[in-house]
């Protein structure tokens, strides 16, 4: 850790030993003002990235079962320590290992390409093609490696047109389509998996076929208006862009069992209130199927993202704390919440989740805005994803989210390039969850 490191996290812990004491002002119990205390601790911690995102998970553990369980009757251990290996935890393991699967045997870069050969020359044509191709994509795999596949599929294609207008357009479109894609299904981005866990600790149980009715048409919503954006921003001088690809490879013995085996289980997932499997066991089947026969090795496994899962696991942590010591009741009441509209509330929250998730992780983002957005008496489909799907607005700078670093990285774009486009589009989105999703998630009687 170098000095000036060193210096914020001095600095964070004397300013986590301040705030213990001055809720004492306060109508707090202990471990209501221990759980405040953690949760600025960890609030901070995710912003500056002081230490890295998952230890500060760790943090989170590390002190609700040292300080907060003595402190807070009727808790124990399993409290805190279960979120780390919930559900949604284990839905997104198989997710991982899924995706690692498609992305060792280079299925998702044949599908890639067989999708992109056929969506014309027309420049627009082309655009659209790739922002789909990754948006599906990043439904069932990491958005980041999404994003780098389809870039080094567009290099090539763009380094042979001298068109500034449409490589920028095809290099902000893949980065902001890999993260609106994530929104549609529960394995797309840990802030959904956030919301439906902290939905079920509340009684709510939002099967996966559920979340893709109440999400796509929403995703398919902004892929369009992004698309049109970008169309209209950057305009393509080109009249005609062929897209040329060398002839894909057979997909061998293995690579056939890997597409049968995610097909099989993308298609439990979706008729999961027919058969009654939860999805989370339906996620073992990839785990089971690849590193039995071989297909996947040790080292695959070892590659996970593993990080990924115990910041989810903190952040849902993180959530049963606030529930269990009633501070989440608490700051509803303080903030004045209570004196607000339920539509008044959801438009503050989503703000605030679109401002965080552009400066900091949005799978923190959302752990720490939606276990406040369910203690209030409103619908809680509504608000969870609502939150959820905001804290995807990663869209104005290339810090904001892995896939926007990566396009990037390409040195074909200006910072203000993304801005600029991602100002505009991150704002009707928000407008878009403010409006179409609160009206939708009520519409279809959630």
């Amino acid at each position: 850790m170098n000095s000036r490191r060193l210096n914020q996290f001095i600095f964070i812990t004397l300013l986590a030993a301040i705030s213990y004491k001055l809720p004492l002002l306060l109508d707090l119990t202990k471990g209501q003002r221990i759980n405040l205390v953690i949760f600025l601790v960890a609030a901070l911690l995710w912003i500056t990235e002081v230490v890295p995102l998952f230890v500060t998970a760790l943090i989170i553990l590390f002190l609700e079962a040292v300080w907060l369980k003595p402190n807070a009757p009727g808790t124990s251990l399993s409290t805190y320590l279960s979120p780390f290996f919930s559900s949604v935890i284990l839905l997104f393991l198989g997710g991982f290992v899924l995706a690692k699967a498609l992305e060792t045997y280079k299925l998702d870069e044949i599908f890639a390409k067989k999708i992109l050969q056929r969506t014309g020359t027309k420049p627009s044509s082309v655009l659209f093609g790739f922002m789909l191709v990754t948006a599906f994509l990043s439904m069932w795999m990491s958005n980041t490696a999404i994003t780098a596949l389809m870039i080094a599929v567009a290099l090539p294609l763009v380094r042979k047109i001298d068109d500034k207008n449409f490589t920028k357009a095809l290099l902000i479109g893949i980065a902001f389509s890999a993260n609106i894609g994530g929104m549609g299904t529960p394995i797309g981005t840990p802030p959904n998996a956030i919301a439906m866990e902290a939905l079920k600790s509340q009684g709510v149980q939002l099967s996966f076929t559920r979340w893709l009715m109440l999400a796509l048409p929403l995703t398919l919503l902004l892929l369009l208006v992004t698309w049109g954006i970008l169309s209209i921003f950057f305009r393509s001088k080109a009249q005609k862009i062929e897209i040329k690809f060398e002839e894909q490879p057979v997909i061998e013995t293995k690579g056939k069992v890997v597409l049968i085996t995610s097909l099989v289980t993308a298609l439990l997932w979706l008729t999961a209130e027919v058969h009654r499997i939860p999805s989370s066991i339906v996620a073992l089947i990839p785990i089971i199927v690849y590193f039995s026969s071989g297909i996947l090795e040790r080292k695959h496994f070892n590659s996970l993202s593993w990080d990924v899962l115990i910041l989810m696991g903190g952040g849902l942590s993180l959530g049963k704390a606030f529930g269990v010591t009633g501070l989440s009741k608490w700051l509803v009441h303080s903030i004045g919440f209570k004196y607000m509209s339920q539509y008044a509330v959801l438009a503050v929250l989503v703000i605030i989740t679109i401002v965080l998730t552009n400066f900091m992780s949005n799978t923190s983002t959302a752990a720490l805005v939606i276990p406040l957005a369910l203690s209030l008496e409103a619908n809680p489909v509504a608000f969870a994803m609502c939150i959820a799907l905001s804290a995807s607005a990663s869209m104005l700078l290339p810090v904001s989210t892995p896939p926007n670093a990566i396009a990037y990285s390409s040195g074909m774009l200006r910072v203000k390039d993304m801005f600029m486009t991602g100002l505009v589009i991150t704002t009707l989105m928000g407008i878009l969850i403010l409006t179409f999703q609160y009206f939708w998630v009520h519409l279809i009687g959630m």
